[in-house]
């Protein structure tokens, strides 16, 4: 299967493109990768009409159309996978009327209002959702849903999210007793508010916004081989979801520090109850601000009972949250969708006068 992924793919922005790209290459597929953020974003002559405050919405759609119809002269795939807002729906319909690929359309936040999102979700073949309350307000035939939404869940790179021998330096730099990665958010700032009496990080953008947690933000990209030294130098990795992003989905910041050996700390996801992680064994998890703050005490305070479930949690998302379980079944899932609508071309085609 040949696969086409307009995505971003700046490393400190969204990175799991690349990991879903690699594993879909390592069991036989062809995967090329248009990156938005370097197709247009970076682009020179954006970067200019942009700075004269000239940002066209129409323009950057039929720039991206014209490089996604090049891309596809060349490499004829099967399927387009949009990772955002890059195309209209009309414009996605005139290249799948011309190229005949089907169109994947990845819902990353739960962003069904924002933009065109929902009529790409109608135009598109099939959906891919990394939360599943999304699931039944997608699926269907009526009212703008798409029957073929396929479940994304929560997953970790071995080969990035790794225990590393840190040196005294990195410990000192990316060390503590708290670390979190990610944007500000109203429920994140409260909890983080919680945990000021120990030594936390924050490492993510426009924390500027709470100068209460100033002290303890680093404002730095955070990727690649600097996050799996922040998740292996840290006591606790905590994780807590953004509510105005999604419902029941936990973040893949949960399986990359456990991969890397680290005890997680997260708020409850309904999510949670899909994975094979166990509460108190393999993660722990937290209803209320109370309960964070007296969990983060108890499992500072007991450093071997939280080693034991870093080591557990460890081995199960080894075992199963990993991009190379998760990517196979996507790829079967895609294929599946392929075959049929070939079938049915076919079919058409074929019709008796």
């Amino acid at each position: 299967m040949r696969i086409l992924y307009l995505c971003h793919l700046d490393p400190a922005t969204c990175d799991y493109p690349l990991f879903l790209a690699e594993e879909w290459k390592r069991i036989g597929h062809e995967v090329y990768l248009l990156p938005y953020d370097i197709e247009y974003t970076n682009n020179v002559v954006a970067k200019f009409w942009d700075s004269l405050g000239k940002r066209d919405n129409d323009l950057r759609f039929a720039f991206l159309e014209r490089r996604v119809a090049s891309a596809c002269r060349q490499g004829r795939p099967d399927v387009l996978i949009i990772g955002a807002q890059f195309l209209t729906p009309n414009g996605v319909k005139r290249l799948r009327k011309k190229f005949g690929f089907l169109v994947g359309k990845v819902i990353g936040y739960n962003n069904l209002l924002d933009g065109e999102t929902a009529s790409l979700i109608r135009t598109s073949d099939f959906v891919i959702v990394h939360d599943t309350y999304l699931i039944p307000i997608i699926r269907g035939v009526k009212y703008g849903k798409n029957p073929n939404v396929l479940f994304m869940p929560c997953m970790a790179n071995p080969e990035e999210h790794q225990p590393l021998d840190l040196s005294e330096d990195d410990r000192q730099r990316y060390g503590g007793d708290i670390a979190f990665i990610g944007g500000i958010g109203d429920n994140r700032v409260e909890a983080l508010r919680r945990l000021t009496a120990y030594d936390l990080r924050i490492w993510g953008g426009h924390w500027q916004k709470a100068p209460e947690l100033a002290r303890f933000v680093r404002n730095e990209p955070v990727y690649g081989l600097k996050k799996t030294k922040i998740y292996n130098a840290a006591r606790i990795a905590l994780n807590i979801e953004d509510k105005e992003k999604q419902i029941n989905a936990i973040s893949n910041r949960i399986p990359e520090a456990l991969a890397c050996g680290t005890f997680v700390l997260t708020n409850w996801c309904k999510d949670l109850e899909l994975t094979p992680l166990v509460e108190g064994e393999s993660i722990v998890s937290y209803h209320s601000l109370d309960e964070l703050e007296e969990k983060a005490k108890y499992y500072l305070n007991h450093p071997e009972e939280r080693q034991a479930i870093a080591e557990k949690g460890r081995e199960i998302v080894l075992k199963s949250m990993t991009y190379h379980e998760v990517t196979a079944r996507l790829a079967l899932e895609m294929e599946r969708l392929v075959a049929q609508s070939i079938k049915a071309r076919w079919t058409e085609r074929n019709k008796e006068p």
